[in-house]
């Protein structure tokens, strides 16, 4: 367990590097202006991160943990029985719920804006999907290579949610319409659930 200074000074320079992503590229943001924002010394930064791009890492790793223990609790809450076309349900609930709990830091994170943390996260969710789709291959198989299943669930995943965000739909209108689409893929072809465990 990390010292409470640490945790603390990790997370001022989190937030400072999503209050300066509201005004500036990521690309354009420096570890000097990260320091001034955020009243940190350069060696104090320096101690906890190399450079700005291990600080997002460090966010994304972050990201991913609490999705993933969302997950857990959605699959606890509503699954018990371990439904492999629920738990595909839990798995981009807790996507949204990603999403829009961290708001301030994805409203920034797209492909026009921020093309380097779009791709980066993007990375984090395709190799965890991908796992997904490996460890459910049983209960649901795959009718294609779990890599490339993944690419097609990550970037759809991802283009609608930018799609419906850049158009200023509700989160109940995007949860509704990703179910939708998500429930439509999930039983598709691509698919095909085993009753076997």
């Amino acid at each position: 367990m990390e010292d409470k200074r640490i945790v603390k000074t990790k997370q001022n320079l989190k937030q400072t590097m999503i209050s300066l992503l509201a005004r500036l590229p990521f690309e354009k943001i420096t570890v000097s202006a990260l320091c001034r924002e955020g009243m940190t010394s350069r060696i104090t930064f320096y101690t906890h991160y190399d450079d700005k791009y291990a600080l997002a890492e460090d966010m994304f790793r972050g990201y991913v943990d609490e999705a993933v223990q969302d997950y857990y609790r959605l699959q606890a809450e509503n699954n018990p029985s371990r439904d492999a076309l629920h738990g595909y349900y839990n798995m981009l609930d807790c996507i949204l719920n990603l999403y829009y709990n961290n708001l301030s830091f994805f409203a920034w994170a797209s492909p026009d804006r921020n093309p380097y943390l779009y791709s980066a996260f993007y990375h984090h969710i395709f190799d965890n999907v991908d796992d997904y789709i490996k460890r459910h291959s049983r209960q649901m198989p795959s009718k294609y290579p779990s890599r490339q299943t993944a690419a097609l669930l990550c970037n759809g995943l991802w283009g609608v949610i930018n799609e419906c965000y850049t158009g200023g739909i509700s989160r109940t209108g995007m949860r509704r319409t990703l179910h939708s689409m998500f429930h439509d893929i999930l039983t598709s072809g691509l698919f095909q659930k085993s009753n076997e465990f």
